[in-house]
């Protein structure tokens, strides 16, 4: 049998319908700024991978976010911290539903994501709701982590991957298949340090998100090896 339950199932079903169904509603908002904020760290942290310096992250009621940085201009620079956004929430919500669908490390998710908005509301947030959302979050998700019972820390973890995974969906979605916003996007930007149209990379971004989605669940529903199962061997004895 794989490792996805009902309840499991459940989890990532509700994450499907309320991107689906409530993506333009209040209800969400929370989790839209936790996933820009994510987005925008994605930006951060490839900036620092290819030797630059992160100045500030911002974010705003208006769900709009800003990494500022600074690194020695190259085509493949511009590449790697231009598509950290989109594809950071993408391997994030991957890497966070492995963790806790075939790991079963769901409050240890729970802790992860607290003490990394900390870590960007003490070093790179810059304005004072940045810092309210961010440590708001944080204080939300670590309660979770050591209070939930576990198969609720599982669920909100599954749930939140999820959900994250499809914010960087949707934001493609939204953002780069229209020709009108995609003119402020970070595939804008790219086209112009690349010479690529922005609809290149909004095919490619998306193409790499859903599959990133499709191979975490894909692994997180693969059979175990059960303890102690006989080796098989092929061939001549």
């Amino acid at each position: 049998m794989g490792a996805i339950d009902l309840r499991r199932l459940g989890a990532i079903a509700l994450a499907v319908a309320v991107g689906v169904l409530a993506w333009d509603t209040r209800a969400i908002y929370p989790l839209k700024l936790l996933a820009v904020l994510i987005h925008e760290s994605g930006h951060a942290i490839a900036a620092k991978l290819v030797g630059g310096t992160v100045e500030s992250i911002t974010i705003d009621s208006l769900q709009g976010g800003l990494c500022t940085f600074r690194y020695e201009p190259s085509f493949l620079h511009d590449v790697i911290t231009s598509s950290a956004g989109y594809l950071g929430s993408a391997v994030s919500g991957a890497l966070l539903l492995v963790a806790a669908l075939r790991f079963n490390a769901g409050r240890l998710v729970l802790a992860l994501l607290s003490a990394a908005l900390v870590f960007v509301l003490v070093f790179w947030a810059r304005s004072a709701f940045t810092f309210a959302a961010a440590l708001g979050m944080a204080a939300v998700l670590g309660l979770a982590a050591k209070y939930l019972p576990s198969e609720l820390s599982q669920l909100m973890a599954i749930f939140l991957a999820v959900f994250n995974s499809l914010y960087a969906l949707f934001d493609l979605r939204d953002d780069l298949w229209s020709a009108e916003r995609r003119a402020g996007t970070d595939a804008a930007m790219l086209a112009k340090a690349t010479h690529i149209p922005s609809i290149v990379w909004a095919v490619l971004w998306t193409l790499v998100a859903v599959a990133l989605l499709g191979l975490a669940l894909w692994y997180s529903a693969r059979a175990k090896k059960q303890p102690g199962a006989p080796a098989v061997r092929l061939g001549q004895p």
